[in-house]
């Protein structure tokens, strides 16, 4: 099926997860800079520094303006809502940021809300990162995670994707495919990643909102 154009074009829409929980979903923009305040004030410690590797119960004003400044280009992020809720800061959010001297790289970063992890958000919130990145040109996913952080290494090993100890956090890589081959490969593999089987059903949702 071609493609006939980005799935944040037909953003915002409505998903439920698989256990029935309705969410929002669109890119994340420069107004949204006090939502991720809020977001982040909610977060745990220990998320806090799972993600951004510090612990104050604040976000650095640089930091969330840097988070927000997207571009649509270099930097794409999505934020997942509660559709009956608008002002509830979000059950998660991600991001990709290219990488200035590979374009067909880019960082990968995920936050969600503590009562909200290992319910599949983080890979609704992938899957449209790549879905999107792909046809941006990207081919590979980076990043890092503390040591601690064991669900960030496991969901990465989970994907296919490099994880590699290193000095007090693991470095992660994931190459990437066309999202029609993986669709093409999901159903074959034995035994089958919860992950990458989350992750390809919702691929074929976002190949039916864009396709022709």
């Amino acid at each position: 099926m071609a493609l006939s154009g980005f799935i944040r074009d037909k953003a915002p829409f409505r998903v439920e997860l698989s256990e029935g929980l309705p969410l929002i979903v669109r890119p994340l923009v420069k107004t949204d800079l006090d939502r991720v305040r809020r977001a982040y004030h909610l977060l745990s410690e220990e998320s806090r520094m799972n993600r951004f590797w510090e612990k104050p119960a604040e976000i650095n004003p640089s930091r969330a303006e840097s988070l927000v400044d997207t571009d649509n280009e270099d930097h794409i992020a999505w934020v997942a809502l509660r559709p009956d809720d608008m002002d509830f800061p979000g059950y998660g959010g991600a991001s990709f940021w290219r990488d200035p001297e590979d374009r067909s790289r880019a960082e990968l970063g995920f936050t969600v809300a503590d009562s909200w992890q290992r319910h599949g958000i983080a890979s609704l919130l992938f899957s449209l990162l790549w879905f999107d990145g792909w046809q941006m040109g990207l081919r590979q996913f980076f990043g890092s995670c503390r040591l601690q952080n064991v669900g960030m290494a496991n969901w990465w090993e989970q994907m296919g994707g490099e994880v590699t100890r290193a000095h007090r956090r693991y470095e992660l890589l994931l190459d990437l495919e066309d999202p029609e081959v993986f669709l093409e490969k999901v159903p074959f593999e034995m035994p089958p990643a919860a992950k990458r089987v989350e992750v390809a059903e919702w691929m074929v949702e976002w190949r039916k909102m864009v396709g022709e």
